[in-house]
């Protein structure tokens, strides 16, 4: 009877164990997989701006006048910039192997392993004046 008891407070302890050990890494995969969303986002991109797209082929209506950053992911660079008019269009396609060959040797890693996001920033720009 001691032996049983023993053996069902032993279960306890190591299926509690399991738990608080599942409960932990399911906590750091949530907490890792928010900032590592915000650790690729750029620091021009606060305030308001999404992600409003992203591929090698991106066509987007701008719903109010704002800016549109086009940036590659892996790299953090910023590949284009545009402001934009209520309704107007953005497009981006990688169309040639020419433009695939330019946009490897500006980011310096191959188009076929890029990750372009366009972000939406609404509002109108803001320009400094020079002393």
């Amino acid at each position: 009877m001691l032996r049983g008891v023993i053996m069902d407070l032993r279960n306890r302890a190591v299926g509690t164990a399991w738990m608080a050990a599942a409960a932990v890494f399911v906590g750091v995969s949530m907490f890792a997989g928010c900032s590592s969303e915000e650790r690729f986002r750029p620091e021009y991109l606060s305030g308001e701006s999404r992600l409003v797209g992203g591929g090698l082929m991106i066509k987007w209506k701008a719903p109010e006048p704002g800016t549109v950053y086009l940036v590659e992911k892996r790299t953090g660079k910023l590949v284009q910039t545009f402001t934009l008019e209520t309704g107007q269009a953005y497009e981006f396609s990688v169309e040639s192997i020419v433009d695939a060959e330019d946009l490897s040797t500006l980011l310096g890693i191959n188009v076929a392993h890029a990750q372009f996001l366009l972000y939406f920033k609404p509002g109108r720009p803001t320009v400094a004046m020079e002393p």
